[in-house]
């Protein structure tokens, strides 16, 4: 009868091992579309004809779902494999349509993402967004911009808590300018205190303001990253 159990145990730690393994492949598969999607929006970028708008097509589907990004999918292992298999051969996706606002590159991070206008969580797995009613790019006052932090899949804003004082960021517009930053401050801060920091539309110069999570501090801890014109 021991040996029996000693079996079945066995038996259900490799299950839950595969089960495991599988799941970690999965946010991999997963991360290569989204990544592989967001280089070709960099790509319609770079040639652009100097148009004020550009609009890119994105896969839309749940199990592209990052964690984190509030959407409702629950999650379901072998369906998720059944999608990515059908997106990589080419199946009929559910599509979203996101305006291109930009690039911001920081080059000591190797960061380089493009800046979408729509505030939703499936325009946060292919780059960063500005959040809606903060300046335009190009604009006088303070461009609220909030990214994911994929530790797992090291992607978007993962690397963003390495950043100094006096590290340099640019701002990419499609009228083929280039806004050149610097590092003013870096901050941790708790839900209480976000609007602190993001709610400054009183600013009067250009300022570019950086939101990324910051769960190693507490639960909705955010960091806070300051750019302001060279």
């Amino acid at each position: 009868m021991r040996k029996y159990l000693k079996g079945i145990l066995a038996a259900c730690l490799v299950i839950l091992g595969l089960a495991g393994l599988m799941a970690g492949l999965e946010e991999y598969a997963k991360s290569s579309i989204r990544v592989s999607v967001k280089d070709e929006a960099l790509h319609l970028f770079d040639e652009r004809s100097d148009s004020d708008e550009i609009t890119y097509d994105v896969p839309s589907g749940g199990y592209l779902a990052v964690y984190g990004d509030g959407d409702d999918t629950e999650w379901n292992l072998i369906g998720d494999w059944v999608q990515i298999a059908s997106y990589q051969n080419g199946a009929d996706q559910e599509m979203a349509t996101l305006h291109l606002e930009g690039v911001i590159e920081i080059p000591c991070l190797n960061i380089e993402e493009p800046v979408w206008k729509e505030n939703s969580a499936v325009a946060m797995r292919y780059g960063v967004i500005r959040m809606r009613y903060t300046a335009g790019l190009e604009e006088p006052g303070n461009s609220v911009i909030v990214g994911h932090r994929n530790t797992v899949s090291s992607t978007i804003f993962y690397n963003l808590t390495d950043i100094r004082i006096n590290d340099r960021a640019t701002i990419r517009t499609p009228d083929g300018k280039r806004h050149e930053y610097r590092v003013s401050g870096t901050y941790y801060c708790s839900p209480y205190e976000l609007q602190d920091y993001v709610g400054s539309s009183d600013v009067n110069e250009k300022q570019i303001t950086l939101v990324t999570c910051a769960r190693e501090r507490g639960n909705c801890w955010r960091f806070i990253v300051v750019l302001v014109p060279l």
